[in-house]
């Protein structure tokens, strides 16, 4: 079930989930403009999660196709996960800060494999659980 808040004055709140994760969910904000729908942050990129924001925006009366533009908070999947889908369905505008922009622009350079050494070793280094970790030592990169 899709889960909408309306927050009043045109900004409103869909409970996005983030897969196998105890977090469980990114809230995407809806803000009403003249020019059509803008959202802060769109969620993790998985389908059930692209599914509860399509619904979601049904609910609040608009589409993907309708969505205006997209701010990205900050660079953690679960919240420009979705983002290339939204402007690819809408043709909307995203914008995020410089830095954030920077790291897209390194993560796109680098070879998937190094990614996933890198972030084994970081994880590694502080401490966490190796079955938190093993998964990404054998991990096959999505292109």
């Amino acid at each position: 079930m899709t889960q909408v808040t309306d927050h009043g004055g045109g900004v409103r709140s869909i409970r996005v989930p983030i897969p196998d994760n105890p977090l469980g969910y990114t809230l995407v904000y809806v803000l009403d403009t003249d020019r059509g729908p803008v959202l802060v942050d769109t969620g993790w990129d998985d389908p059930a999660s692209w599914e509860t924001l399509a619904n979601g925006l049904t609910a609040c009366g608009t589409s993907t196709s309708e969505i205006h533009g997209v701010v990205i908070t900050h660079h953690h999947p679960d919240h420009h996960g979705l983002s290339g889908k939204v402007r690819e369905a809408s043709g909307a505008w995203v914008a995020m800060h410089e830095a954030d922009a920077s790291i897209v622009r390194r993560t796109r350079g680098t070879r998937p494999e190094r990614w996933f050494t890198y972030m084994t070793d970081k994880l590694t280094a502080a401490g966490a659980p190796e079955e938190h970790v093993a998964p990404l030592r054998t991990a096959h990169p999505r292109t």
